[in-house]
């Protein structure tokens, strides 16, 4: 059975489940996880840490991009035949310590690593970023498969210069089997918005919108995020505070409680100021999965996740009022809601079940060493 080195530099960040669900769903191939961090409890699979293996220095050289021997001797003492980077930027730092190895890099992009500039980009002043952006023209010559999460991403990548042969649209999916067994009857006068509280997320949007809903709709935003004060602070000034709650970070399987026990799901996703885009919002493929409508914006992949006035409502970016309006009608009406619920069930089933995504991924990397083996 091959194997293959699935690379994040931080394994276990609650807003990323779906590298770990990926990881476990592998079939043919042999995953094994490799971060640059040092390792989070209740991984579940065989894990390596760079920074463990090799040291501090050795992990700081290569988010620099300064050193690549250490990593290159990690996958070979762990013998895999393929590396699975979850993000450009993990792809970019890794390409050396591949060529080193002579292992086949299939790098997946998820968002800002397809739609951030290069100069927003070095402005995050991130070591591992400014790797990225200098690193990016090699990636995209040496990188044996590209893999976008969206047909969006695809198109940004391809105008980055990203070859068309290579670069592939591929979505993770979601694990069905995680979703709660008997969820919770949804209370159809609530709205739950689940995002990281970044620009990105367009949660400003939605309280402005809440404001617009009658008195007993009320939201909850579950996640966290460097705008949790203003964004509390918003809802103060708008008089919705009473009826918005902010829960913070939660895991995956109280999220997903959460979403259940709403009426409508809530991603209004704008472009940030620096370009960051929403490759296809994960979220909106679990609320279809568990039978909800969403409300969310023509923006980014979103539309791939989303089929408009069929598994949900699609809106502008930055609207406040057409936000209102498309959740009104799902709130005011539960019968739309539950057929809209009922056919995003049977989409995300059809095309987004994490196992047969995965299959097609084994297919990619069986490409990527057939003739080697």
């Amino acid at each position: 059975m091959p194997r293959v080195a699935v690379l994040r530099h931080r394994l276990g960040v609650g807003s990323e489940p779906f590298v770990l669900e990926q990881a476990r769903r592998f079939g043919r191939w042999e995953p094994v996880l490799v971060a640059r961090d040092a390792l989070p409890a209740g991984l579940e699979l065989p894990a390596a840490s760079l920074v463990e293996s090799a040291g501090r220095r050795a992990a700081a050289a290569h988010t620099a991009g300064v050193g690549s021997r250490p990593l290159a001797a990690l996958l070979r003492e762990l013998r895999v035949d393929a590396v699975l980077a979850h993000f450009g930027v993990e792809g970019a730092c890794a390409l050396p310590a591949t060529r080193r190895a002579g292992l086949p890099l299939a790098t997946v992009f998820h968002g800002f690593d397809a739609t951030c500039s290069p100069a927003a980009l070095l402005r995050a002043r991130k070591p591992s970023w400014a790797t990225y952006v200098r690193r990016s023209r090699r990636l995209a010559r040496e990188g044996e498969l590209f893999l976008p999460v969206s047909e969006h991403l695809r198109t940004r990548l391809l105008e980055r210069g990203l070859p068309a042969a290579r670069t592939r649209t591929h979505h993770l999916g979601i694990d069905l089997g995680k979703l709660p067994a008997d969820p919770p009857a949804a209370q159809p006068r609530t709205v739950v918005h689940v995002a990281r509280l970044v620009e990105k997320k367009g949660t400003a949007h939605l309280l402005r919108a809440l404001a617009l809903l009658p008195a007993d709709v009320r939201l909850v935003c579950v996640g966290d995020g460097p705008l949790r004060r203003p964004l509390g602070e918003l809802a103060r000034h708008l008089g919705v505070a009473g009826r918005t709650t902010f829960t913070g970070a939660v895991g995956n399987d109280e999220a997903l409680r959460l979403v259940a026990a709403a009426g409508v799901l809530c991603l209004p996703s704008t472009t940030a100021a620096n370009g960051d885009q929403e490759g296809l919002g994960q979220v909106l493929l679990e609320a279809g999965a568990l039978g909800r409508p969403v409300v969310a914006t023509r923006h980014g992949g979103i539309p791939s996740a989303v089929v408009d006035g069929r598994t949900g409502t699609l809106v502008p970016e930055a609207d406040p009022a057409a936000l209102a309006t498309a959740l009104a009608r799902y709130l005011d009406d539960p019968a739309l809601a539950a057929r809209t619920g009922g056919a995003a069930r049977e989409h995300v089933r059809a095309r987004f079940d994490a196992a047969r995504q995965t299959a097609l991924l084994e297919d990619l990397l069986d490409g990527l060493i057939g003739g080697s083996r």
